[in-house]
């Protein structure tokens, strides 16, 4: 075999194994990021007392949104503060008494979640979040029947919580990373005066449910 000859099979020889060899797994993405996402919200039946008497709300599916400014440190912990907005639309009370009206939920929460690496594509992650919930109805909440309808047009603001569990993908490692995850959310103790004198909403005790889609941008590594 020829000097020639014994030059390209030894790099050929070389190419290959550095082909075969094991690609590294990328850093963990680490640094300050931003995020935002889009979900699906819905709420179970509620109970709330209307002027002296319980009653169970029933609800439409609602949607959500939300905007986060984060870290996340070397060992796996984020930490972020987030603000967050769903919507959703009564359906019922007690299943037969039907209402029309609007809730809107915002809610600014400062979150704590960790990230398990796993070495895989898909890692997942769990968390939660304290924070200061407003709950909003509007858009004539009232019993349809009647001459005079009770309109319940107000808002009340509110110690909130959520627990968060989701996967995430590096879609750029170090970069941009995409994440699912499901959250449920609460805040208790809500009340909303009516429009008639006398005439109230109180002990409303807010809980969702809710799956977002949101994508995370990193500013460094």
């Amino acid at each position: 075999m020829s000097g020639f000859q014994k030059t390209a099979v030894a790099s050929v020889m070389a190419v290959a194994a550095a082909a075969l060899a094991p690609v590294p797994a990328a850093a963990q993405t680490e640094g300050p990021y931003v995020a935002l996402g889009l979900g699906y919200d819905r709420m179970p039946d509620r109970n709330l007392t209307i002027n002296g008497n319980a009653v169970s709300s029933q609800w439409k599916p609602g949607w959500g949104g939300l905007a986060a400014i984060g870290y996340k440190w070397e060992f796996g912990l984020r930490t972020e503060a987030e603000y967050s907005g769903r919507v959703a639309w009564v359906r019922a009370f007690n299943h037969v008494n039907p209402w029309t009206g609007t809730q809107w939920d915002n809610s600014l929460m400062v979150n704590a979640l960790y990230d398990f690496d796993l070495g895989l594509p898909i890692s997942p992650y769990i968390g939660g979040g304290i924070g200061e919930t407003q709950i909003q109805w509007g858009n004539n909440f009232r019993a349809p029947r009647g001459a005079t309808p009770t309109i319940y047009d107000a808002e009340s603001f509110r110690f909130g919580w959520q627990g968060i569990a989701g996967v995430y993908y590096d879609v750029l490692p170090n970069r941009v990373t995409l994440a699912l995850d499901y959250r449920i959310k609460g805040a208790k103790g809500f009340g909303f005066p009516g429009s008639v004198a006398g005439r109230e909403i109180n002990n409303f005790d807010y809980q969702t449910r809710s799956i977002f889609l949101s994508i995370r941008y990193y500013f460094g590594t």
